[in-house]
């Protein structure tokens, strides 16, 4: 996410942000600065498959899914990470309702079915995703190692 007060201050004073993401996390659903967020205040708690927005302890924006919600804290997790992070209340600033796919096509993440669907199940692989990412690096891995040695001749 963008590392800049402006999140918070138009949340704070909007009770909306829009804008393009940075970074990787969220792939494959959303694309580093290709993909245009819409970020509403939040009034409650979240919900588990919500994707709130919120300052990190380095003081940097994240956009992650709440894989668990406990009592005084989420487990969120990105769609394209393994680690999970412990978030509080206090530390979220929006949560994620829609976003428009490179910037035409807009999805609507509190109504969308398809939307709906892909976040139940990115959830639910979280116990499989080391193997899904194993296999995807040692796919890529020869692909982008022979373009490479190619490109060089």
């Amino acid at each position: 996410m963008d590392n800049s007060k402006s999140i918070k201050e138009a949340l704070d004073t909007t009770g909306k942000y829009t804008g393009l993401t940075k970074g990787t996390s969220m792939e494959p659903l959303i694309h580093h600065q290709r993909d245009n967020i819409i970020v509403i205040k939040n009034k409650q708690r979240l919900k588990k498959y919500d994707v709130p927005v919120y300052l990190n302890s380095n003081g940097d924006y994240v956009m992650h899914r709440v894989v668990k919600v406990c009592d005084d804290h989420y487990v969120i997790v990105g769609d394209n990470l393994l680690q999970r992070e412990y978030v509080t209340d206090d530390m979220i600033c929006g949560v994620l309702v829609g976003f428009y796919k490179d910037g035409k096509k807009y999805i609507d993440c509190q109504n969308s079915r398809l939307y709906k669907l892909y976040s139940r199940l990115w959830v639910a692989l979280l116990p499989v995703r080391p193997a899904m990412f194993f296999v995807r690096r040692c796919y890529r891995w020869p692909i982008n190692h022979i373009f490479k040695r190619g490109a060089r001749s």
